[in-house]
């Protein structure tokens, strides 16, 4: 399967850790780990066989199943697509030696309400900010 990091959502990187932001879900997803590397992986489309090898190849250690489950997780949480054509043959995906720490993917809604009004989504004028929108998923 060819698959790519979702572009809708915002990304930032802090000292080898991913923070992904849904604000259509009002859910966050925190990457560490060889999931970091998964993220860095899919900025271009890539089969995800290609991906694992790389990965396998160069990190010691590393355990197919792990990274396997990763992929899965954020195919799940919609953080990787799948999309219809691969990146060029000569754009190999490569990356900083390093030592392999199994891929963590976590996701929190505890924020769901403070996305949700935030001042970058749409104001409606009659009703003005902040309102919750009618399509955002209620949270418990």
């Amino acid at each position: 399967m060819i698959l790519q990091n979702n572009t809708e959502l915002a990304a930032e990187e802090f000292d080898g850790e991913t923070v992904l932001i849904d604000i259509h879900r009002g859910v966050y997803f925190n990457l560490r780990g060889a999931a970091t590397l998964l993220w860095q992986a899919f900025a271009l489309p890539r089969t995800e066989d290609a991906v694992l090898d790389t990965l396998l190849a160069q990190l010691h250690e590393a355990k197919r199943d792990e990274l396997t489950d990763a992929l899965a997780r954020m195919r799940e949480e919609k953080l990787l697509l799948p999309v219809t054509s691969v990146a060029q043959a000569s754009a190999p995906f490569t990356f900083a030696p390093t030592a392999y720490v199994p891929p963590m993917v976590d996701a929190f809604s505890d924020l769901a309400d403070l996305i949700a009004i935030d001042p970058v989504h749409e104001v409606d004028a009659g009703a003005g900010w902040p309102v919750r929108p009618e399509s955002f998923p209620a949270v418990d």
